[in-house]
């Protein structure tokens, strides 16, 4: 009895810890947030959607993701992300960092975060995490790369100078896995304390959150064969609901084949292979589902994979 004690009194502080975490989460609202961040294979780089995510390898994972939008458009986005993270041996405590680069035309963010998770254990296979992640993101728009194109340099409605603002941002989430579900809902960015120098308001349309509801399932065909039926669900007060469903076969744990839909947008068709035991790559390829269907408006993303030491961890099957 005496031995068990401290593990229930334990056990009670970290689940009451949980539930004030999650009670301040949620009272906080709809605040300020970037864009949200849109790719192809999100189910296979779910800690830029999730910080709750954090340790869901049982090792060191490592992943980069690089994402050329609408190919052959000037000024299209080109977004790269490179994230890595890892459970400590006491199994309940996750960490990461995130590095993230986007730029759109004469508009462009570098973002760093750090990443903290804590599991609660479910069952014997299965686990509850919530997790925060902090950072600075630094935004900038070099208005004056557009002066050879203006017509009238003297009209004072035409910006020549560049801008830039650091902004700190905060963002949560809450991650659920056992060995056929996997269930997250996160806001990535609720909170940041710069000023959308666009329209110098703290509260316009682009600052407005992105919440997201992810889900995946795994079906065991045969000893040989998994399908992993999902959605992906992103929420935003001022846009209409967007919905992504994504569906892939997964042969022998090393070469699999997915389709993902997102709904009156794209239909992407996705391959990665497990070229080493430890390493994944994945190539995606984006279809306009829109009235646009231009060649060039298709759009391509490949994916980088690499887990270290998951045998010392007992990780059969990383991903």
């Amino acid at each position: 009895m005496n031995i068990l004690v401290p593990h229930i009194i334990c056990s009670y502080i970290s689940v009451k810890y949980l539930f004030w975490l999650l009670i301040a989460w949620l009272s906080i609202g709809v605040v300020n947030a970037q864009h949200a961040i849109q790719f192809s294979q999100y189910f296979s780089n779910q800690l830029v959607l999730n910080p709750a995510y954090a340790g869901a390898d049982d090792a060191l994972s490592i992943t980069l993701v690089h994402r050329n939008q609408w190919t052959g458009v000037n000024g299209a986005p080109k977004t790269t992300t490179l994230s890595g993270h890892t459970l400590f041996k006491n199994k309940n405590t996750g960490l990461g960092i995130s590095l993230f680069s986007d730029k759109i035309n004469i508009h462009s963010n570098v973002s760093f975060s750090g990443i903290y998770s804590y599991r609660i254990r479910t069952g014997e296979r299965s686990y509850l995490c919530m997790g925060l992640q902090a950072g600075i993101n630094y935004v900038k728009s070099d208005y004056a790369s557009l002066a050879g194109n203006i017509h009238d340099p003297n009209d004072p409605n035409i910006r020549f100078e560049n801008m830039s603002d650091a902004e700190f941002q905060i963002g949560t989430g809450l991650y659920f896995k056992s060995p056929q579900l996997e269930l997250g809902f996160s806001a990535p960015i609720l909170y940041t304390s710069g000023i959308n120098y666009y329209t110098d308001s703290l509260t316009s349309p682009a600052t407005t959150p992105h919440y997201f509801l992810f889900t995946r399932y795994k079906i065991n065909l045969s000893p040989h064969i998994q399908l992993h039926p999902g959605f992906l669900i992103k929420s935003r007060s001022d846009w209409p609901l967007a919905v992504g469903l994504n569906v892939d076969a997964l042969f022998n744990e090393v070469l699999m084949f997915g389709l993902s839909y997102r709904s009156f947008e794209t239909l992407s068709a996705i391959v990665q292979i497990k070229v080493l035991p430890q390493m994944k790559f994945g190539y995606a390829y984006d279809f306009p589902l829109s009235s646009i269907r231009r060649s060039n408006f298709n759009s391509h993303e490949i994916m980088l994979n690499y887990i270290f030491n998951f045998k010392d961890y007992n990780v059969k099957s990383p991903r």
